[in-house]
């Protein structure tokens, strides 16, 4: 169907109309665009929260395991120091055990020493007896084993001492009589008591 002249002109300016006016689908108004960045906000501020509780999870976790590593740590260096000093009493017990089989030839040589008659002072047995005393003192100052310093009239201490004979007196201080076999400290510590004899002074 043609329109006329004046048909087009007024289908013409319908269309003006419309190209002018545009989809009003596509239009949105300013509270419509509010809206919109609100949830935008809203979003962005849910994945922030969410973010930091994993990053404080984290931490959390960190210090968890920082405080599990340095508890282990201390544990090791204790369980190291006790096996340390379990390997160094066990030794040193070790070694105490073979100086005390040195002290009964300690006691041969240092009687034989004390008693050496006179006549045989110049004879080959004897000095060799001589220089197996000296050999064996410095074998003894090389592991520390070293003879009590106990002499009549000390007081006596049965920390130190072993008294196996009495005698009676009229004091009341317990002193020593008589030396009847030397005692011997070892690193210190007494590894055999002297053995004396006790009177009350």
């Amino acid at each position: 169907m043609k329109l006329g002249k004046k048909g087009e002109d007024v289908a013409v300016g319908s269309d003006n109309i419309e190209q002018s006016t545009g989809n009003p689908g596509n239009n949105q108004t300013p509270d419509n665009q509010g809206g919109q960045t609100d949830t935008a906000d809203d979003q962005l501020g849910g994945k922030r929260d969410d973010l930091l509780q994993i990053i404080n999870e984290q931490q959390a976790k960190i210090t968890e395991l920082t405080n599990l590593a340095q508890r282990t740590r201390a544990d090791f260096d204790n369980y190291r120091k006790h096996t340390e000093a379990d390997m160094a009493r066990s030794r040193l017990l070790g070694e105490e055990s073979v100086v005390k089989k040195l002290l009964p030839i300690i006691d041969v040589l240092d009687a034989a020493m004390a008693n050496v008659p006179s006549e045989l002072t110049d004879n080959d047995w004897a000095k060799g007896i001589v220089n197996t005393h000296k050999n064996l003192e410095k074998m003894m100052a090389d592991l520390h084993l070293v003879k009590q310093e106990v002499k009549t009239g000390d007081v006596f201490d049965h920390n130190q001492h072993n008294a196996i004979q009495f005698e009676d007196g009229e004091g009341e201080r317990e002193v020593i009589a008589e030396v009847l076999r030397p005692g011997y400290l070892y690193n210190g510590q007494v590894l055999r008591p002297a053995m004396v004899k006790v009177a009350k002074k």
